[in-house]
């Protein structure tokens, strides 16, 4: 154990005290590799999740350096101010999910107010690319998460479509029974036949990526209630399911 190597032994002497004291040595074995196994898993998860909102501070940032016009320097660095906290809460949930993955801190909030600050947030890198984003579908919804965790799984969307997909990046928000959706998806090739529902597993990659992406995208996702689909392979729709505010979903409802 102590040279780092925690795999149980499973050696028995046949003499009654020392096979206690292995009885003890291969649980403790086994508490300690499924600590590793955790760690590593939060330093594959944290090294994923950080390196979008990063890219996008990088690039808000690097926005202000190329303009003299005052207004347009604090209205970017307001947008870098939020970019900051959201990166905050997401290192948050990270560390959260990694010692208790039940413990949720689910809110009720305004589901535009996510979508239309990830759109601002990708539109420098859509442009850079020739590309757009848009936004289309039902507002003035009100779900029920936790807004920093719902916005990184919307960043991990829009950073697969930019990266993997093609044409336009499109978010469409709608209500299916007490649950409000956001589906992202562009004109890409979409996901292979042969990956299909298994794109969120972990260390499965359509292309030259981690495989991590996605499937920690579900896993924040599933910690607030919620759940991601790949609805459609071809083109690629993706959809993040979330329970709606009770009250708005009861006015709905009623005549």
């Amino acid at each position: 154990l102590g040279s780092g190597d925690p795999r149980p032994r499973h050696r028995r002497y046949g003499v009654a005290e020392l096979d206690r004291v292995a009885d003890v040595l291969d649980a403790s074995a086994e508490r300690i590799a499924r600590m590793l196994t955790a760690e590593r898993r939060l330093a594959a998860d944290a090294s994923h999740q950080l390196r979008t909102p990063l890219t996008a501070l990088s690039m808000r940032l690097e926005e202000i350096t190329l303009t003299d016009d005052p207004e347009t320097v604090k209205e970017e660095a307001t947008i870098a101010l939020t970019q900051v906290e959201r990166l905050t809460d997401v290192v948050q949930r990270l560390l959260t999910n990694s010692r208790d993955p039940q413990s949720g801190s689910a809110v009720t909030f305004d589901l535009d107010e996510v979508v239309k600050q990830q759109i601002e947030e990708w539109r420098p890198a859509s442009r850079s690319e020739g590309r757009a984003i848009v936004r289309s579908g039902k507002q003035g919804l009100r779900a029920v998460g936790t807004p920093g965790a719902v916005s990184q799984v919307l960043a991990t969307l829009i950073e697969n479509s930019l990266m993997h997909g093609d044409g336009t990046v499109a978010l469409r928000t709608r209500v299916t029974g007490n649950q409000a959706v956001v589906e992202v998806s562009d004109e890409g090739r979409g996901v292979p036949a042969d990956l299909g529902s298994r794109v969120f597993e972990r260390t499965v990659s359509g292309r030259n990526s981690t495989g991590l992406g996605l499937a920690v995208a579900r896993d924040l996702a599933e910690a607030d209630g919620g759940r991601l689909e790949l609805l459609q392979g071809y083109p690629p729709v993706f959809a993040l399911f979330l329970s709606r505010d009770a009250d708005q979903a009861r006015e709905s409802r009623e005549p």
